[in-house]
């Protein structure tokens, strides 16, 4: 039985928490795009704006690039660990 290496379980996990928390982030930003896009009764002075819902509505595209950082470091993860194979 040949011994894995450390940095394989190390970007696994690395890239099994960029998966989890952008998809954290993902439903965060989309609940916060669905709450901005529904119509709001304003006073004649108009609406007030919210910073924070701003902000968390970015949230949205963040949570997707960590979602394709993680997948994309599991495949490389894997095609690393496939390639080191073959060699011994």
């Amino acid at each position: 039985m040949t011994r894995v290496p450390a940095w394989r379980h190390s970007f696994q996990t690395l890239g099994f928490a960029f998966i989890v928390i952008g998809t954290i982030l993902t439903m965060i930003g989309t609940l916060t795009v669905i709450t901005l896009t529904n119509p709001i009764n304003c006073p004649a002075g108009g609406c007030i704006y919210y910073p924070a819902l701003a902000i968390t509505a970015s949230l949205l595209p963040s949570g997707l690039t960590l979602v394709i950082a993680g997948i994309v470091v599991i495949s490389m993860v894997k095609v690393e660990s496939e390639r080191e194979d073959r060699e011994s």
